[in-house]
């Protein structure tokens, strides 16, 4: 393979996969040495889960090395394997605090000689905790992988992993790696393969894979207009900041934090403004407020996080997606991929309670969206706003119809979906978009990073 189209690759990764790295929860190296070994024979879902209680019990190598082993086995029962991990993670965590002063040795010798400790656990560690282009993580994603774009006709992990190096830059490695681990995840995946849907689909041979080659040019990663600047929204909405209402908005928030639970979690409450820059917005979809049960809201109006149920409403959308547009259902509700094209997810209400539906309602939050509604219409630039019901078409009143243009229909909820059906919102949208000499959104867009 040329120079040239390793090159392809890697801008095609940065693309799709712009912040890679690998799929494990740590706030040291330490913690993700441990967290890496547990991921043998073990979905990265749920050493997630184990390491979320694990790491405040055990967050250091001191506390690790001098856990009783019974109950460090009934900790890792869920990873599997839990006795030869229990045994892997008291021997790896004595050789830390007996030989390193309970440091990761930032040396990729002194990494393997500790027992327990293979290669490809050494790379997760340096690349994606150092920065350190030791090698190129090889794990079972990127075997796969490599073997069937033609990057290595080797069959073992280290054979492989000397013809990355060769292959690739080596200020690529850090990023190659974990970025490779993805799309083997996500998409060139064992079984079925969604060669359709593959950014390389013009490059690869398709080593091993049945069937026939899609017919049609590969799907690439649409462009980021611009990339996410939470300063110009800060610059743009200052003035609401030092208003009365939002400071007493800001102490309620506080108040209901420290009292009950709160969704979305504090650090994602203004996700959908760090997600799409202020301008380079060309589309917004306004919700009610967030979804309000274990795990789902995280800041976008109507999205959830891969790996979270999808909501009535959102299945609806999705339907309505494929019958409007074509686009292939996606195998999970993060549509971050439509706010990194310019689409604001924007909710009225930006907070609620745990299990609480509108609790946080007029607080405040209301007269905070209705300014971001006016400061973005008042810009020159056209937008379309998309208004799904009764709640979000009075909220949208404010819009200057002439200037922008404004989609209305049911909402997707299934008290109004038989409404909502065929109303075709994102086809219309694209219409109104390029009607303004403006680029189309691609709905089908929806990685789930």
């Amino acid at each position: 393979m040329s120079a040239d189209q390793i090159g392809t690759i890697i801008e095609r990764l940065k693309a799709r996969w712009p912040q890679a790295t690998y799929e494990l929860d740590w706030q040291t190296p330490e913690q993700m040495l441990v967290a890496t070994s547990l991921a043998a024979q073990c979905t990265d879902e749920r050493v997630r889960a184990v390491t979320k209680t694990l790491f405040v019990k055990y967050p250091d190598p001191k506390s690790f090395a001098e856990a009783d082993p019974a109950e460090l086995e009934e900790e890792l029962k869920p990873t599997g394997f839990y006795r030869q991990k229990t045994k892997a993670v008291l021997s790896i965590n004595k050789a830390l605090v007996s030989k390193h002063g309970g440091k990761i040795p930032r040396d990729m010798a002194k990494m393997v000689k500790i027992s327990g400790v293979a290669r490809k656990t050494a790379n997760v560690v340096l690349n994606c905790c150092f920065n350190d282009p030791t090698g190129v993580i090889v794990d079972t994603h990127v075997h796969r992988v490599s073997q069937r774009m033609g990057l290595s006709k080797q069959s073992t992990p280290e054979a492989i992993e000397q013809d990355l190096m060769a292959l690739v830059p080596q200020d690529e490695w850090t990023f190659f790696g974990p970025a490779m681990v993805l799309h083997g995840r996500y998409t060139c995946t064992a079984k079925n393969p969604d060669c359709a849907d593959c950014v390389y689909l013009d490059l690869c041979p398709r080593v091993e894979v049945d069937g026939p080659r899609p017919e049609g040019p590969p799907r690439l990663p649409p462009p980021v207009t611009s990339e996410p600047d939470l300063d110009a929204w800060v610059q743009a909405l200052g003035p609401e900041f030092d208003k009365p209402y939002f400071k007493k908005l800001m102490a309620f928030i506080d108040q209901e934090r420290a009292e009950h639970q709160v969704f979305p979690p504090e650090d994602e409450v203004f996700s959908a403004f760090s997600m799409t820059a202020f301008d380079a917005v060309k589309v917004v979809i306004l919700g009610q407020d967030p979804y309000h049960d274990d795990d789902q809201a995280h800041g976008l109006s109507f999205s959830v996080k891969p790996g979270v149920k999808v909501p009535p409403s959102l299945a609806n959308m999705v339907k309505e997606l494929k019958t409007d547009v074509g686009a292939t259902a996606p195998k999970h509700g993060f549509l971050g991929g439509w706010a990194s094209q310019g689409v604001l997810m924007l909710n009225a209400v930006l907070t609620v309670r745990a299990h609480s539906a509108n609790s946080h309602k007029d607080q405040g939050w209301e007269t905070f969206t209705d300014a971001v509604i006016q400061t973005l219409n008042n810009r020159a630039e056209h937008i379309v706003f998309v208004l799904w019901g009764g709640y979000a078409q009075k909220k949208g009143q404010i819009i200057d119809r002439t200037r922008h243009s404004v989609i209305e229909c049911a909402h997707p909820s299934p008290l109004s979906a038989k409404k909502f059906f065929g109303s075709k919102p994102f086809s219309q949208t694209n219409e109104a978009l390029q009607s303004h000499g403006q680029s189309p959104i691609d709905w089908s867009h929806l990685p789930d990073r």
